[in-house]
C-alpha cells in the first residue's frame, strides 16, 4: 500500500502545497486518506494549491518545545483556512502579533525547518508596516 503522506511531503520537498481532490464532490481535504470524508468516494486526486489562505486562529509560542527550536521562539503558530476549503496548522511569519487579525490574507512560502525538512510557512499577503 502506498503512503497516502508521500504527495504531501514530496510537494513540500518542491515547495508545493498539494491537496487531495475528490473527482467526485470536487471538494479537497486534509489530511490525506484513501476516501473522501465528504462523500466516501475513492476517487481522488492530487492538485497543486493556490497559496492563499486566511488566518483562522493562532498562538505565539514564547517556549520552546525542545532545544532544536530554542533559536525560534517567539513564533506564531497558526491554523489557516486554504482558499480551497480545508484548514492547516502552519506557521506564520513576518507578521508582527499586534497585526494578526481573524480572516487576515496570507500567502504560501516555505521555510527549511531545524531537522533540514522543507514545510510550508504563511506571510500576510500585505507586508506589515
Amino acid at each position: 500500500m502506498a503512503d497516502p503522506l508521500a504527495p504531501l511531503l514530496d510537494g513540500y520537498a518542491e515547495e508545493r502545497l498539494r491537496l487531495p481532490f475528490c473527482e467526485d464532490c470536487g471538494r479537497a481535504h486534509l489530511y490525506p486518506r484513501t476516501r473522501c470524508p465528504h462523500c466516501g468516494s475513492a476517487r481522488l486526486s492530487w492538485r497543486e494549491a493556490s497559496g492563499r489562505a486566511t488566518l483562522a486562529s493562532w498562538s505565539v509560542v514564547h517556549r520552546a518545545p525542545s532545544p532544536n527550536f530554542a533559536g525560534e521562539v517567539p513564533y506564531t503558530v497558526a491554523l489557516v483556512k486554504l482558499a480551497e476549503g480545508p484548514q492547516m496548522m502552519a506557521r506564520v511569519v513576518d507578521a508582527k502579533e499586534a497585526a494578526l487579525r481573524l480572516g487576515l490574507p496570507l500567502a504560501l512560502r516555505f521555510a527549511t525547518l531545524p531537522g533540514g525538512e522543507r514545510r510550508p510557512v504563511f506571510a500576510p499577503e500585505e507586508p506589515a508596516p
